[in-house]
């Protein structure tokens, strides 16, 4: 080596970068300015001769060999480098011309970094990861990714043989951000990051911004385009509600109908106007859990179309995913793949599944696998923080977004504001009343009795939260199976289980299934119980009033009976729902009721259109004033096996109380009239009267 070139050289640099350990390799490859010439410095180690051409001067230099490990160095007059490319002969024989990475500044803005060491460069997924750019009129790929306890990081693929020493990756500042422009790349390239750590290990790792591919060789990282997407659903997105009233939601799920148009209309007959995806994220087969920011235009194209059918999109997102959240670059992760499925693919709402892994330290372990938080307790301080976090985000950015806690542990305040001490969600599963619920419908009605609580002590605690009684299709797809009786049996307890949800208070996110024969005339039912929801405002808009709702009668256990009022403030048009769980039928059942007047049956769950034998009372039922469940005035019903009946409550018009007031002066007279006729014959019988 020429002692010039030698001189020039910084030999410990140099090491570091052939034993792989160097996080800052653009300061030694590449072009360096040494006083009044340019020195090339580059790195092959399948290579046995390098050549420097330097395109805009028409020039060739023949590159030293610095170190028989591929180290390879040249100089040039000058200060101005131009476009220049190696051309590599390989110890194989094969050439080949190279781009040099260490050519091109990756700018980072201190803006970008401060933000996301702070955990709040919400739109990460736009800096971090792979992305097609063009950098001084060279096209390629720039990667960048947070790799915290990397001594050195290179990206390996295809172009450089999947080794790690050729093309290691700059580290940003004193951060453990890394990044690099590789020209010549584009968004076909197959990729994968190499760390090597302080103790020596080498590791590989996929680009959680990325796209992951599955080949037979390995798992690859692929470059996440952005391509463009013909939204149509202005309209709807103008006119997102997050009234109470405007929630009404269907749970998809992977075996059920997959083209979007026909679900969207079926799911409109139904009169639904939400529907919730079964998975967090979705592949290309759709339902698959497989990246955390994946580019998938199939899932563009069914929220596109769910939109123009005026049905919104829920999303889950599992919870249990979150980790090591107290280094806020990994909080930043989390949040922004939240924005990033709310805001790049229109979604209206998310749920989180197994919130309550976030929430608390000792979830799912034993003693001795978790530690107390400062406080001593079992509470988890950054999950908490991460979840008020996420949701104030949320609520600030897409203020329509309907937010819901999937959570099976008792923690207080999951739907009050975060200025109250809430986590600030908008609504919570009632998971304990799943659980009930399902447990009671297959269980045979002769044996309802001993477990009647279930379908009754959820209103002990309905009003703590805002809760929404959820039935996702992960746990419905079986229960046709599971509920006992011939298929009629099946189809009435169904009908009932659904209506008695749409009339308790709270809000309810089903997918019950019954055979398709039998879809018509369930259809037909579920639209039913949405139109009464949608056009009552004591069933749409006071589902969350605890004066709106009292039992009449929820202790008749035997009986597999409840009957309750939702009340109206003003008494007139008050529901009164009974609900008949038992496969019997009760011909003259008696039930208290708090409003004189008459009652008006306006719904039967076996009624012909729904597929069952009932008929519609078109006669009103008039109170009768003997005393029955504690109130003072009663009717008589008949209730139909495994049935709902809603009664409306109208008070008595004055023409209906002259009436009655007729046939009790008629009533009055009439016993009067024979207990005169008794006392006549009574003493005709003492005077000895014929």
């Amino acid at each position: 080596m020429k002692a010039k070139l030698y001189d020039l050289m910084n030999w410990a640099r140099i090491e570091g970068v052939v034993y792989s350990e160097e996080d800052k390799p653009c300061t030694i490859l590449g072009p360096q300015v040494v006083g009044s010439s340019t020195l090339f410095q580059a790195f092959f180690p399948d290579a046995k001769k390098v050549t420097l051409v330097l395109e805009d001067k028409n020039k060739r230099v023949s590159m030293e060999m610095a170190d028989e490990e591929g180290f390879f160095a040249a100089t040039s007059a000058g200060k101005k480098v131009g476009n220049y490319s190696y051309e590599v002969v390989t110890k194989d024989g094969k050439k080949e011309m190279r781009k040099d990475p260490y050519a091109f500044n990756v700018v980072v803005e201190s803006e970008v970094l401060d933000r996301f060491q702070a955990g709040t460069l919400y739109d990460v997924y736009k800096e971090f990861g792979s992305h097609e750019v063009t950098i001084n009129g060279v096209k390629g790929v720039r990667f960048m990714v947070w790799a915290p306890g990397a001594v050195r990081l290179s990206v390996i693929s295809d172009f450089n043989n999947w080794d790690g020493r050729i093309t290691p990756m700059n580290r940003v500042e004193d951060s453990d951000v890394f990044a690099l422009f590789v020209p010549g790349l584009d968004a076909t390239v197959e990729y994968q990051y190499e760390l090597k750590a302080k103790d020596g290990r080498i590791s590989l790792f996929n680009d959680p911004y990325a796209d992951r591919k599955v080949t037979k060789e390995r798992t690859v990282s692929k470059i996440h385009v952005y391509e463009e997407f013909a939204w149509e659903d202005k309209e709807w997105i103008s006119k997102r509600t997050l009234k109470e009233d405007a929630f009404k939601v269907y749970a998809w799920e992977e075996s059920k109908e997959k083209n979007a148009a026909k679900l969207a209309k079926q799911l409109k007959e139904q009169g639904f106007n939400h529907v919730s995806l079964p998975a967090f994220y979705l592949s290309s087969d759709f339902y698959q859990m497989v990246d955390y920011f994946s580019s998938e235009k199939e899932v563009k194209k069914f929220v596109n179309e769910m939109h123009k059918a005026g049905v919104g999109v829920i999303f889950n997102w599992n919870a249990s995913a979150c980790y090591k959240l107290h280094r806020k670059p990994v909080s930043n992760f989390f949040i922004s793949n939240v924005l990033y499925w709310i805001e790049e693919y229109h979604m209206d709402g998310l749920i989180f599944s197994e919130l309550e892994s976030l929430l608390y330290l000792d979830y799912g372990k034993q003693p001795g696998q978790w530690v107390p938080n400062v406080y001593g307790g079992n509470e988890n301080l950054d999950g908490i923080e991460y979840v008020k976090h996420t949701n104030s985000i949320l609520m600030d950015r897409n203020k329509e977004v309907i937010l819901l806690a999937d959570i099976d542990a008792i923690w207080p305040k999951v739907t009050a504001p975060m200025d109250q001490g809430g986590l600030g969600f908008h609504y919570r599963y009632d998971t304990a009343f799943t659980r009930d619920l399902i447990s009671y419908l297959t269980t045979k009605p002769e044996n309802r009795p001993n477990i009647h609580e279930k379908i009754t002590s959820r209103m002990g605690y309905a009003y703590n939260e805002k809760f929404v009684m959820a039935f996702p299709a992960k746990v419905v797809h079986d229960l046709w199976d599971w509920i006992p009786g011939e298929e009629g049996d099946k189809f009435s307890t169904i009908k009932a289980a659904f209506a008695y949800l749409s009339f308790l208070p709270g809000k309810i996110l089903s997918g019950f299934e019954v055979p398709e024969k039998l879809n018509k005339e369930y259809t037909a039912l579920v639209k039913r119980c949405h139109e009464l929801n949608c056009k009552t405002d004591i069933l749409a808009k006071a589902d969350y009033n605890d004066s709106n709702f009292s039992w009449i009668n929820c202790f008749q256990q035997k009986e597999c009976t409840v009957s309750f009022l939702r009340k109206d403030a003003n008494e007139e048009g008050s529901l009164l729902i009974v609900v008949n769980f038992a496969n019997d039928e009760k011909p003259e059942f008696m039930i208290g009721v708090p409003y004189e007047g008459r009652y008006e049956l306006i719904f039967n769950t076996e009624e012909k259109a729904f597929g069952g034998n009932a008929k519609i009372e078109k006669e009103a039922i008039f109170t009768d004033e003997m005393g029955w469940d504690g109130y003072a005035q009663n009717i008589n019903v008949s209730l139909a096996p495994l049935s709902v009946s809603v009664y409306r409550y109208r008070p008595f018009t004055e023409e209906e109380i002259m009436a009655i007031a007729e046939k009790k002066a008629d009533k009055i007279r009439e016993e009067i009239m024979a207990k005169a006729r008794e006392k006549v014959e009574l003493l005709k019988k003492l005077r000895g009267i014929k």
